[in-house]
C-alpha cells in the first residue's frame, strides 16, 4: 500500500506544492491586513450595525478569506479526486497499474489516502499561519473559533472530493474531467450566491457552501453535527460509488 501511496503522491507532487504556496499566501495576506480592517470597521461605527461578527478577527476570516480557501483548495482537491482513475486511462497507464498484484481496491484506497493527506496538510498549514498571524497581531480572541471555521472549510472540501471520486470511473478524458471538476465547484458557489436572494433561497440546498453557518461558527457556535455528518456522507458515498464502478468495469 505504501508504494501505491508514494506513486500517487509523486504524480500530484507539483500541483500539491503550488496549492500549498498559493493558498497559504492568499490566507496570510488578508489575515495580516485584518488589524487595519478591524480598526476601520470600529472607527466607522460598523459595530453598531448589528453585525458584530464583522468587527472581530474571527468574523473577518469567516468572510472572503474563508471563501478563497474553500474555492481554491476545493478546485485542487476535486481535480485530484476526479482524476484518480480517468488519468490512468487517458495516459494509457491503466493496463500496467491494474495488472500489478495489488487489488483494484488497494490501488483506489491508496489514491484516496494520498489525496486526503495532501488536503489535510494544506488545510493544517493554512490554519497554522492564520492562527500565528492573528496571535502575533493581537487581534484574535478565540483560536478555537478560527480553527472551527477552517475545519468547516475542510469538511466542505471533503464533500467536493466525494463528488470527484463518484465521477472519476465514468469519465474518459483527463482534461475534460479536470474542467468538469472546477465547473462543479464554481457552479455550487454560484448557487450559494444566488441563494441569498429571497426568491432563489431554495438553490442553497444544492450547494455544499451552505452546509455550515461560518459566521455563527466564528462567534463560538461550533460545528453543527448534522453538517459534519452531511459533508462526510457525501465524501464516503461518493468514494463508494467510484470504488464500485472501478471494481466492476473493464479498463
Amino acid at each position: 500500500m505504501s508504494k501505491l501511496f508514494e506513486l500517487e503522491w509523486r504524480q500530484n507532487k507539483r500541483s500539491f506544492w503550488i496549492a500549498l504556496c498559493v493558498i497559504a499566501a492568499l490566507l496570510a495576506i488578508p489575515a495580516a491586513a485584518s488589524k487595519a480592517y478591524l480598526h476601520s470597521q470600529i472607527s466607522s461605527g460598523a459595530d453598531q450595525t448589528g453585525s458584530a461578527a464583522l468587527t472581530t478577527f474571527e468574523g473577518w476570516m469567516a468572510g472572503q478569506p474563508f471563501m478563497f480557501f474553500v474555492l481554491l483548495l476545493g478546485c485542487f482537491a476535486i481535480n485530484w479526486s476526479i482524476g484518480s482513475v480517468v488519468k490512468e486511462r487517458d495516459r494509457h497507464t491503466a493496463e500496467f497499474l491494474f495488472a500489478t498484484p495489488r487489488s483494484r481496491t488497494d490501488i483506489y484506497l491508496a489514491k484516496c489516502a494520498a489525496h486526503v493527506v495532501k488536503v489535510a496538510i494544506i488545510a493544517g498549514v493554512s490554519t497554522g499561519i492564520v492562527l500565528l498571524i492573528g496571535k502575533g497581531l493581537g487581534v484574535m480572541n478565540d483560536a478555537v473559533a478560527v480553527s472551527s471555521v477552517m475545519a468547516a472549510g475542510l469538511l466542505i472540501i471533503f464533500g467536493f472530493m466525494g463528488i470527484g471520486y463518484a465521477l472519476t470511473s465514468w469519465l474518459a478524458s483527463e482534461r475534460g474531467a479536470l474542467s468538469f471538476g472546477i465547473g462543479i465547484v464554481f457552479l455550487m458557489f454560484l448557487l450559494y450566491m444566488l441563494s441569498d436572494l429571497t426568491a432563489l433561497e431554495w438553490l442553497g440546498a444544492a450547494s455544499l457552501f451552505k452546509l455550515f453557518d461560518v459566521y455563527a461558527i466564528s462567534q463560538g457556535a461550533g460545528l453543527a453535527g448534522g453538517s459534519v455528518i452531511g459533508s462526510l456522507a457525501v465524501f464516503l458515498i461518493g468514494g463508494c460509488v467510484g470504488w464500485g464502478r472501478l471494481v466492476h468495469r473493464d479498463l
